[in-house]
């Protein structure tokens, strides 16, 4: 038996309570875009999609070594905008200042779950916080406008103390994601 599983960094409630009210301008203008609701904001280190239960206790293994060479860290959250660009938007993100230390801990995840079947990403890990995927181009030039005042917007910043394994289970309301076990970064420095 299979579940459909990533690694991620969570934030805190009041952050996210935060970002939707700062990005509420954004829905205004109907655009076709699929927000991803407050509960579900998080930072993905590794999509690892169908997981059988037998390779969690590996997984889970590999992520606790992991925890072990980092210690607690910071990131910020500043300025919105889209992947891969204006013309075609598809993703709507939160960018992400500071990330050295973020990078070589997506790196480490990468780098462990090979062994388990798990491909290294095509694509270069590029630090951002997902808020909304685009469907479709309808209202895209309204939506585009609404972001301008957000571009240079200072969201707050995390502190980075856990990684966590997160479940998601597709529900007909949309994705609900729960953790599956938490790995706290306890590198002493």
């Amino acid at each position: 038996m299979g579940m459909r599983c990533f690694v991620a960094i969570n934030l805190e409630e009041p952050l996210k309570k935060s970002i939707e009210a700062s990005i509420e301008p954004l829905k205004k203008g109907n655009a076709d875009v699929k927000w991803v609701p407050a509960v579900n904001l998080h930072i993905t280190l590794k999509f690892l999609g169908e997981t059988d239960e037998s390779a969690a206790a590996g997984i889970k293994e590999s992520l606790s070594d992991i925890s072990n060479k980092f210690s607690p860290f910071e990131i910020a959250l500043y300025g919105v905008g889209v992947f891969p660009d204006e013309k075609r938007p598809r993703i709507v993100w939160i960018d992400i200042l500071g990330p050295d230390r973020l990078m070589n801990l997506q790196a480490s995840v990468e780098d462990y779950l090979i062994s388990y079947g798990f491909p290294k990403e095509a694509r270069s890990f590029s630090p951002h916080l997902t808020i909304g995927r685009v469907r479709s181009p309808k209202n895209k030039d309204f939506l585009l406008r609404a972001m301008k005042p957000l571009k240079d917007k200072d969201f707050g910043n995390i502190r980075v103390d856990k990684i966590y394994l997160m479940r998601s289970d597709l529900k007909p309301a949309g994705a609900q994601y729960t953790s599956v076990a938490e790995f706290p970064l306890n590198k002493e420095e």
